[in-house]
């Protein structure tokens, strides 16, 4: 059974690590197109760390210089004085022991103090971080403390939590127009530089998005995670082959000139021939058919690849042509097509002329308006 890429999908409209430099004030940043929900937006600063609204805050960390395990004296090192938030002194004592491993001696002052935790690095050393981050967060080891001579703590020393990044807000751009609101990222402070950049992604909304071009489908295939590719079979391969060679410009194809049609200019001419390139249309999908039938039943006869009656275009039952009433540069084109197994398929697309605004980078869809690419609608 063959098989193809998938290439028709619906487009997720995400702009992905959108480079951009904070303005002269270091509070924000204004993104290319505008964004459409908070929670689509992922900014890293500087390409090194990803920042979260509520923006990064750090702990007090105090790494003693003490090894274990360690002797405590009873009334000589026993006793650690600790202020914690400018709260009052808390003092834990440790009984009297030789050798006391770092994980008991931290154990031990876990369950005497609070609003700090002691923890063991490399198996013989005490780290005291703080349950609260930022600048509000303080520790203060008093010189009281017989305890922190053995443990390796300086005393007499206020210890202070970090505000690294700033979190951030999305407001609304005064400067942007009420028909397409622009939202953009303001920091609650400034940052460091002028020069620290961002890198933004965020889902904008369709008539602004660069994948789709406002289509609301991209025709590129995508990888998953295991690297591999979304496939197509059966009903669905025989409806992209078809909008394939339909839609592509005949001649385009360098090694297959004969791939593709002439519903592109046929389009073009419309306004000026009337009733008549509609017609031409309706024959020139026709010839595309069944170039592309004879090709399927080749690779069945010929190549001895096995076709199966799902994927077959068997018979072309009808192609409509209507213009648009509201339009008259947009005709809609609906083709029923059935498979080997006579099993009725309809497509509807819309065809568009391009206008002077188009060619100039208007939002307006141009050329191919796709009406149900990823819905085909089985008849009976």
């Amino acid at each position: 059974m063959s098989f193809d890429r998938q290439i028709d999908q619906i487009c997720p409209h995400i702009v992905l690590d959108e480079p951009l430099y904070v303005d002269i004030t270091r509070q924000i940043v204004r993104p290319d197109k505008p964004i459409a929900a908070l929670d689509s937006v992922n900014l890293r600063l500087n390409g090194l760390l990803d920042i979260p609204s509520a923006g990064v805050f750090n702990p007090i960390s105090i790494v003693g210089t003490g090894r274990g395990p360690f002797t405590i004296k009873a009334g000589v090192n026993d006793t650690l004085v600790v202020g914690v938030n400018q709260g009052p002194f808390q003092t834990v004592t440790v009984p009297a022991s030789a050798n006391i491993t770092a994980t008991k001696l931290a154990g031990l002052l876990n369950f005497g103090l609070s609003g700090v935790q002691f923890n063991v690095l490399n198996g013989t050393q005490l780290q005291m971080q703080s349950a609260s981050v930022g600048l509000a967060a303080t520790v203060w080891v008093d010189a009281t403390s017989t305890m922190a001579a053995t443990l390796g703590f300086l005393t007499d020393h206020l210890y202070r939590g970090v505000d690294a990044f700033p979190g951030w807000s999305l407001v609304l751009d005064p400067n942007s127009l009420p028909q397409i609101p622009y939202r953009m990222i303001f920091f609650d402070q400034p940052l460091r530089s002028i020069g620290d950049f961002v890198e933004l992604s965020y889902t904008t909304v369709r008539n602004q998005c660069r994948r789709c071009g406002g289509t609301g489908v991209e025709d590129d295939w995508r990888y998953g995670f295991n690297g591999d590719t979304g496939e197509v079979r059966d009903e669905a391969l025989l409806i992209q082959e078809i909008e394939k060679i339909v839609f592509t410009v005949r001649g385009t194809n360098t090694f297959h000139t004969w791939y593709g049609s002439t519903i592109n200019d046929t389009v073009g001419t419309k306004l000026t021939f009337g009733t008549f390139v509609q017609n031409l249309i309706v024959s020139d999908i026709t010839t595309t058919f069944n170039r592309w039938q004879s090709i399927k039943t080749q690779q069945q006869q010929v190549v001895g690849q096995y076709v199966s009656d799902k994927e077959f275009p068997y018979r072309l039952t009808s192609v409509d042509i209507q213009q648009s009433t509201q339009d008259p540069t947009v005709i809609y084109v609906t083709v029923t097509i059935q498979n080997r197994s006579t099993q009725p398929i309809q497509i509807s697309r819309g065809l568009k002329l391009p206008q002077p605004l188009d060619l100039l980078g208007s939002t307006q869809a141009q050329g191919l308006i796709r009406q149900s690419l990823m819905n085909p609608v089985l008849v009976g």
